[in-house]
């Protein structure tokens, strides 16, 4: 890690035993109690430039992570199953020296943080599962647009053609996903024009799209039958589902009402899909009571 003041934010790699290097950025004291903190799809670890630091300032150790494939990460040309994802979380926690953390999961992170704390629930002080679904337990209603779903599970899903179709375009694509009227941003003010750039950038880095695309492409192929396989016995480690009063509600606690013992929910007023970055202030209040109450 870069050496520095112990409250200063950190931006740094992790070269992990598997050959992955993620990239993550750190605020407030490394003695701190640690908050891995996952982004969702289409976006990178900036998504939670509002939240790290204000659970900084509550007292903890928070890592923001590019997810492999993401941002400054490493994009390796296999591995995106999420329980493959998750490994790499382990062994970036074993990296750090870090026993166990709270490990808080957006969109697809939750689709990564879930098969982490089902492997390895010694390492996670609790879960936080945000505006996410599984595979396996209800995620295939949103994947049907017979039945209401979006169509960008299939698109994204559908191979080559999608990366060849949105190269060049990546700033238009990512700001129609954040826009998109059933679950994108309530508070369209929350990601701006020149937050939507960054993941643009990002997604135009050479590798980013089809790493990004191959987040979709084993989400039946892989994902479904290994949550199946870890749902067979329930978490009973702390769970908080969180919903978004304008993206997709009660579905969170639903999908973990199916895997865990006995999750709790909040749904977050006033938001879209994006809670981290378009009610930061409220969600971290809400983490911070969370964890205070279930450490």
């Amino acid at each position: 890690m870069i050496a520095g003041d112990r409250n200063e934010v950190r931006p740094a790699a992790a070269f992990l035993p598997s050959g992955v290097r993620l990239h993550l950025t750190e605020f407030g004291s490394r003695d701190a109690e640690a908050v891995l903190l996952l982004h969702g799809w289409p976006q990178t670890s900036y998504a939670w430039r509002h939240v790290a630091p204000l659970l900084a300032k509550a007292g903890y150790r928070a890592i923001a992570v590019d997810l492999r494939g993401f941002g400054h990460s490493l994009k390796p040309p296999d591995g995106y199953d999420k329980k493959s994802v998750a490994r790499d979380l382990l062994e970036l926690l074993d990296s750090l020296a870090i026993p166990s953390c709270w490990v808080v999961g957006h969109d697809m992170g939750g689709q990564v943080a879930y098969p982490f704390v089902a492997q390895w629930p010694e390492r996670a002080k609790g879960l936080v599962f945000i505006e996410s679904g599984l595979p396996g337990f209800g995620q295939e209603n949103a994947m049907n647009i017979a039945q209401g779903g979006s169509w960008h599970f299939g698109f994204n899903a559908a191979g080559d053609i999608a990366e060849a179709l949105v190269a060049g375009r990546e700033h238009m694509f990512i700001r129609h996903m954040l826009h998109r009227d059933k679950v994108g941003l309530w508070d369209r003010t929350a990601i701006a024009e020149v937050d939507i750039a960054v993941y643009a950038a990002a997604a135009a880095a050479p590798g980013c799209l089809r790493s990004m695309f191959a987040y979709y492409r084993t989400l039946l192929s892989h994902d479904l039958q290994d949550n199946l396989d870890f749902g067979s016995r329930k978490l009973m480690l702390p769970v908080l589902a969180i919903g978004a009063e304008h993206g997709y509600r009660g579905a969170a606690l639903a999908t973990m009402q199916r895997v865990a013992a006995n999750p709790q929910g909040w749904i977050a007023s006033r938001s879209g899909h994006y809670v981290p970055e378009e009610r930061p202030a409220e969600l971290s209040e809400r983490l911070v009571s969370f964890f205070a109450g279930a450490g």
